[in-house]
């Protein structure tokens, strides 16, 4: 009996003290996260080539109001003239057409961008911002807009033959309709077999630019040139995707982050600039290819080419209730997720009681405890444009298994995010 009573007495005792180990372990985790964690307001950014910010959903106002808050900082402080976005490149200089002045209203450039996700007053209000920051300085010092994109043809097609128009006009012709079958009203749904016709029509057409490229120099101008084949080159992109046997993901990834230092190129040689802030979905930004079914992410390639001159920014939120497309009725409407779990900074991070919060991992190291489990594999937020309600009920369906410390060079926390407002009229 008493034999019986001591071994309970020390399993006791044992119990008692893991327990105690553990709730150290958290408390330890907590205090760490309260005394590395700022108010967004508060945020430092280094000096870098590109800085990415990836947001945890595509339907929430606050991931879209942090996108301009990120890089108005980054305007007064450091300089940025440049602003990128995971939408279509035709759509994005549409934009860049408006913000430079040019006719319409914000809503209407936001609805250019290409993607509904876009079609929302926070992003209408982004450009406002930029518009009116652009007549307040000379051209030299405007900001510029761009997608990174290439899942839509209209507006690249449009610019594209825009200037075809001037420098060749009867080669316009000639491809406006061979390239009818690439639209976007058919862009979901179009037959692979016209879609593979009119890819080998684009490639002639980008073949024949590269044969008079300097008579077309000549009429035009070089930038008037190499945006040009952008367009072409963001057209057959997209029929690449939608009309050969490849791997959608991976490669619209690959296809993004050339892209994206397509930007960077051409900015610097036309315009001076040598740095460029992007934004999209948590899994481009981030550098470690955990997305399912990628190879490489966008960001993994950036942050190859780039090395540590690629800073990417994460987000997450506690609780969420965000606009998405029903992935079983395709209508958009609104669903709520809860982030638990003790393992989650998410909910570290709700516990600090802030609204937002930004947390520097390389300001985390001081924290040996804390900077090890960053270092941890856990769920991180990655809700893209489409949603059902039974996949909130399993954490597996939208979120991604990431060591936040080397996907991320910080993250930005929101406690509760609210849904985007979209534009109605």
């Amino acid at each position: 009996m008493k034999r019986k009573l001591l071994i309970t007495l020390s399993l006791f005792i044992v119990l008692s003290v893991l327990t105690g180990f553990q709730s150290a372990s958290a408390n330890t985790l907590q205090q760490s996260l309260q005394s590395t964690l700022v108010p967004v307001s508060k945020m430092e950014l280094p000096a870098k080539t590109i800085i990415g910010f990836g947001e945890a959903t595509h339907g929430n106002k606050q991931f879209t109001t942090l996108k301009l808050d990120i890089f108005k900082h980054l305007v007064e402080k450091q300089g940025y003239r440049v602003f990128a976005i995971e939408g279509d490149f035709g759509g994005g200089q549409k934009v860049n057409e408006y913000i430079l002045g040019g006719s319409g209203t914000a809503k209407d450039a936001a609805k250019a961008i290409g993607f509904t996700i876009y079609h929302t007053e926070e992003m209408a209000a982004l450009l406002s911002w930029m518009r009116t920051f652009n007549e307040q300085r000379d051209a030299k010092d405007q900001i510029h807009f761009y997608g990174f994109d290439m899942q839509r043809y209209d507006h690249n097609k449009s610019g594209l033959f825009a200037y075809l128009k001037k420098v060749d006009p009867t080669l316009a012709t000639k491809y406006e309709k061979l390239l009818t079958n690439l639209n976007d009203q058919t862009v979901y749904d179009q037959k692979i077999s016209l879609v593979q016709e009119a890819l080998t029509h684009i490639k002639s057409l980008m073949e024949q630019m590269k044969q008079n490229q300097s008579a077309y120099i000549a009429k035009s101008s070089v930038k008037e040139y190499e945006l040009a084949t952008a367009f072409a080159e963001s057209i057959k992109q997209n029929a690449t995707l939608r009309g050969t046997n490849t791997n959608y993901g991976n490669t619209r990834d690959r296809y993004m982050a050339d892209k994206v230092m397509w930007i960077l190129s051409f900015e610097k040689k036309h315009y001076g600039r040598n740095n460029l802030f992007i934004a999209g979905h948590n899994g481009h930004i981030e550098k470690t290819s955990t997305s399912a079914g990628l190879t490489t992410c966008m960001g993994a390639h950036l942050a190859k080419a780039l090395g540590d001159h690629y800073y990417a920014i994460g987000s997450e939120f506690y609780e969420s209730t965000f606009l998405a497309k029903d992935a079983t009725t395709n209508e958009r409407k609104a669903f709520t997720v809860k982030n638990s779990g003790k393992d989650r900074l998410a909910v570290l991070f709700a516990q600090t009681n802030m609204a937002d919060g930004f947390l520097d991992f390389a300001k985390a190291k001081q924290h040996q405890d804390f900077y090890t489990y960053l270092n941890k594999a856990q769920s991180i937020s990655a809700i893209g444009d489409a949603f059902s309600g039974w996949y909130g009920k399993m954490e597996k369906m939208y979120t991604l298994q990431m060591v936040p410390a080397k996907a991320f060079d910080a993250i930005i926390f929101v406690r509760t995010a609210t849904p985007s407002v979209m534009i109605t009229d």
